[in-house]
């Protein structure tokens, strides 16, 4: 009983190859359970207008043209999750009503192929409650899905912020800068960086794309990672070095 009810409140703390901790909150198995009815009636209703349209389809056209709509609603439904989570910031309509996500285990918004590989364990997942077994016992409240695709499913509140870990030693021992341009950045332009990387908002990607730009016009460099959000927190954790390192 304790493992469980651990696991319901759990808070999630990640520390990132950059020795930045990002704490977040676990989303909980009612949180998942209620985004997951939410996302059935949705589909539940869509699955009614599809199979009406079809229908009407098939009093109006050939019955080869019918059985290509069909096969489209089939498919968009099936592949609802998947769009939504790729192209909604992580949520599905039930995810962003009850005010969840789905991160990447360093806090950075996952891949397509992170994505992808969660959504084709579904099915693993679902068979015979094993998704839910290990949402309960598993140190990050994961799934099997989110085990493989090095994801989890957190709130999405704006609370959750970077800090840096206490132990500056650490960093000074271990961490090796990739931009030492970062040093001369002021400490109100790394915290509008980091306001940016963590921030709710629609616009996010592209503010992140021409923010990384600025950048790397501001400081004379190019960027070496080809994702614009890793760049910034590259260069976010680089500036944490040169401020905290001992000379």
């Amino acid at each position: 009983m304790q493992a469980k009810s651990k696991n319901f409140m759990a808070q999630t703390s990640i520390i990132t190859g950059q020795y930045v901790c990002i704490r977040q909150k676990a989303a909980t198995v009612v949180q998942r359970f209620f985004a997951w009815v939410i996302d059935i009636v949705f589909l539940g209703i869509a699955t009614f207008i599809g199979l009406l349209f079809v229908g009407i389809s098939a009093a109006s056209h050939s019955e080869s043209f019918s059985f290509l709509v069909g096969t489209i609603v089939f498919l968009l439904l099936l592949l609802y999750p998947l769009l939504m989570e790729i192209y909604n910031n992580g949520q599905t309509i039930g995810k962003a009503l009850i005010g969840i996500k789905v991160t990447s285990l360093d806090g950075s918004k996952p891949s397509k192929t992170a994505l992808a590989l969660r959504w084709l364990l579904y099915l693993v997942d679902f068979f015979m409650g094993i998704g839910l077994v290990f949402v309960i016992f598993s140190k990050n409240c994961q799934r099997i899905g989110d085990l493989a695709a090095g994801t989890a499913v957190v709130s999405s509140s704006r609370g959750s912020r970077p800090y840096l870990l206490n132990s500056y030693k650490y960093i000074t021992d271990n961490y090796v800068p990739t931009y030492p341009e970062a040093a001369s950045l002021s400490m109100r332009q790394v915290e509008v960086i980091g306001h940016l990387i963590y921030a709710e908002n629609s616009h996010r990607d592209r503010l992140i794309a021409q923010l990384a730009k600025k950048l790397e016009q501001h400081l004379g460099i190019r960027a070496k990672e080809s994702d614009n959000e890793r760049f910034l927190n590259t260069i976010y954790n680089d500036f944490q070095y040169y401020a905290t390192m001992v000379i």
